[in-house]
């Protein structure tokens, strides 16, 4: 995916978001997240952006896009987050399913079904909502910043 795509992307969303309203469940995880590669020594990317925007029903949008090592296996994938227990296919570079459980206001788990194969890892915002910690990773966790709020219309 060029930059200039990516660019469109998180444009489009920023846009999508300005139309939709929030719900508070999922406040904590909404804008746009950059990973710390500082903080994520492993990383399999060079970078990945995470842009969360709320949809109709009180879930949201994950769209990841990320750079492999060496600017190889580059790809985006398309989450739908929707904290009902069931699992819900994505779209893009690695498809699979995944179910989301809040546990609470700044933390949910994640049961992904890759073909069978079952992990679990845990997503948690700082309680000042800058930073946010994927645990349970292979090759561990990774630490994203945020760099820009999602907002309500009008606020």
């Amino acid at each position: 995916m060029s930059r200039k795509s990516l660019a469109a992307v998180v444009l489009l969303l920023a846009f999508v978001t300005l139309l939709m309203a929030q719900d508070n469940q999922v406040k904590p995880f909404l804008g746009v997240w950059m990973l710390n590669l500082e903080k994520t020594p492993n990383a399999p990317f060079d970078s990945q952006t995470i842009t969360n925007v709320p949809t109709p029903g009180g879930g949201y949008l994950s769209t990841r896009a990320q750079v492999g090592k060496d600017n190889k296996n580059s790809s985006t994938e398309v989450h739908p987050v929707a904290f009902d227990g069931k699992p819900h296919k994505t779209s893009g570079g690695d498809t699979r399913m995944i179910a989301y459980k809040l546990i609470d206001p700044y933390t949910f788990e994640r049961t992904i079904d890759r073909n069978g194969k079952i992990s679990t890892d845990k997503t948690t915002v700082s309680k000042d909502g800058k930073t946010m910690t994927i645990s349970g990773m292979p090759g561990g966790d990774r630490v994203y910043d945020k760099k820009f709020d999602v907002r309500e219309v009008g606020k």
